[in-house]
């Protein structure tokens, strides 16, 4: 009856335990509760998607949604340009300024789990973006986005909040 109750338990921690994904080669995450991972032929599949092509891109990407945001993340090499984030914030308005469908509505650069992350609030039409780039770490970046709809943006920032309490670069 024991070795029964042992193996019981055994399983029930096995399935409890969080989903590692990884993001490519650079960070993991643990799949957050009530979220669902999703792969690119169910995302382009269907039409009601938050997440479209254009958020695939040609970046091969870890994709989830969650209580309707949808997260996209993927890590790049550093290259030899070596940009602070500050640096990079200031490019980034000035494209978003040039392209007139993107408006920024904030930008902050804030420090979770020891990791530096650029936060840029955007807004394209009818749809909203938390967008993140870290420090780089190993010479590697994390990049990413939870999309949200008019009116989540609560649900978005706990997401999002979520996520960067959650990242953890491989060494």
């Amino acid at each position: 009856m024991k070795t029964y109750l042992i193996l019981i338990l055994c399983l029930l921690n096995i399935g409890l335990k969080a989903q590692k994904l990884a993001v490519g080669d650079v960070a993991q995450i643990n799949l957050p509760k009530d979220a669902k991972q999703l792969k690119n032929v169910q995302i382009l599949a269907n039409p009601n998607s938050l997440i479209t092509k254009s958020d695939i891109g040609s970046t091969p990407k870890t994709l989830y949604e969650k209580n309707g945001a949808a997260v996209g993340l993927w890590g790049i090499e550093q290259g030899s340009s070596k940009r602070t984030l500050e640096e990079i914030r200031a490019e980034l308005i000035e494209v978003y300024k040039l392209s007139k469908t993107f408006l920024v509505i904030t930008s902050e650069i804030k420090m979770h789990n020891g990791v530096k992350y650029l936060i840029l609030q955007t807004k394209e039409d009818n749809e909203y973006y938390y967008r993140i780039i870290s420090e780089a770490h190993n010479n590697r970046l994390i990049n990413g986005f939870v999309k949200y709809k008019n009116g989540d943006k609560d649900n978005a920032t706990t997401i999002l909040a979520e996520l960067l309490s959650n990242l953890q670069f491989k060494q």
